[in-house]
């Protein structure tokens, strides 16, 4: 027997999804699943992680207009997180990890430890890793 797993699923969906499949509804889903994943296999690598311009960086969500700092040679270097890329310099980058890498110099740094992050909500900066629970 296989591990079910129970997942949320809207309500009038459910009632369709059974209208039309009767009792086989279980295996209908499963089906679509299977087929959207096999579909969709070389997409993976091309998937933004953002969600209307942002960008979430493990469990923390960085809405668009988010500003991101790391001090370098006694000088703030500031990039802005615009339609879920970050900007430095004229320059898009993917993850905070290569943009904090670009803005020290190509060096390969901590970008937990070495940014810092102000959101449009935010008053001030604070540490990038003051954002972890």
């Amino acid at each position: 027997m296989k591990n079910t797993t129970y997942v949320p699923l809207k309500n009038d969906l459910l009632l369709k999804l059974i209208d039309r499949y009767k009792e086989n509804y279980p295996v209908a889903i499963d089906d679509v699943i299977e087929n959207f994943l096999e579909r969709t296999a070389d997409d993976h690598d091309k998937v933004v992680n953002f969600r209307e311009g942002g960008y979430v960086w493990d469990q923390v969500d960085l809405p668009s207009g988010t500003r991101l700092r790391t001090r370098y040679f006694d000088e703030w270097q500031v990039a802005t997180l615009e339609h879920g890329k970050f900007v430095f310099n004229d320059k898009p980058y993917k993850t905070p990890a290569k943009l904090c890498n670009a803005m020290r110099g190509n060096k390969t740094t901590n970008a937990w430890i070495m940014l810092q992050i102000k959101r449009p909500q935010d008053v001030d900066f604070r540490k990038a890793e003051s954002f972890r629970s």
